[in-house]
């Protein structure tokens, strides 16, 4: 897939400034929660509603989070769906190492795999697998940035944070999904 992903960083100012507007979509890994700024989509989860939007409240505390769709979601939605989207902006916080990992996480490419192992050789620190592990679950935009293409180097599913039934169908998807052509 050829989508171009961009990372806005947001620092801990900002969140407590941040007007998060966020929806409940249907998608076809479940239900969703898609949430933006003005600046980009800074956060998406899939399951249950009410522990997503627990967890949306959590990460955005002191942000003004209100129900509301907005163009952003679109994009977000069409990228879920595998279709061709311009650039997709996500504004989200993190620490520089976090930032890093999701980074990394943006170069494996659709209907891949890799692993924690070869994310921390990615971001030039392969001592720090467990930390890479830690930055992958506390991603803030599941699918956005692939967290469910990451597993164990003896090819065990891993973790993720919305459930691994989730993970197990990402991943099966992508694999019987033609790639997106220019």
């Amino acid at each position: 897939m050829n989508n171009i992903v961009s990372i806005v960083p947001l620092n801990k100012k900002e969140v407590r400034d941040a007007i998060v507007s966020y929806f409940f979509y249907e998608t076809g890994y479940g239900l969703a929660v898609v949430a933006s700024t003005p600046k980009g989509i800074c956060y998406v989860g899939f399951g249950d509603q009410e522990p997503m939007l627990d967890d949306l409240k959590k990460r955005y505390a002191g942000a003004t989070i209100q129900e509301q769709k907005t163009g952003l979601h679109k994009l977000a939605l069409s990228f879920i769906k595998n279709e061709k989207v311009p650039e997709l902006p996500l504004h989200i916080p993190g620490t520089d190492f976090q930032l890093s990992v999701w980074k990394a996480l943006l170069q494996v490419p659709f209907g891949k795999l890799s692993s924690y192992k070869a994310i921390a050789n990615a971001v030039n620190n392969p001592k720090a697998v467990r930390a890479v592990g830690s930055a992958i679950g506390d991603n803030p935009v599941s699918y956005i940035i692939p967290c469910h293409r990451v597993i164990r180097s003896d090819g065990g599913l891993g973790g993720y944070f919305w459930g691994l039934e989730i993970k197990k169908r990402m991943i099966e998807e992508e694999a019987q999904t033609p790639d997106i052509e220019d």
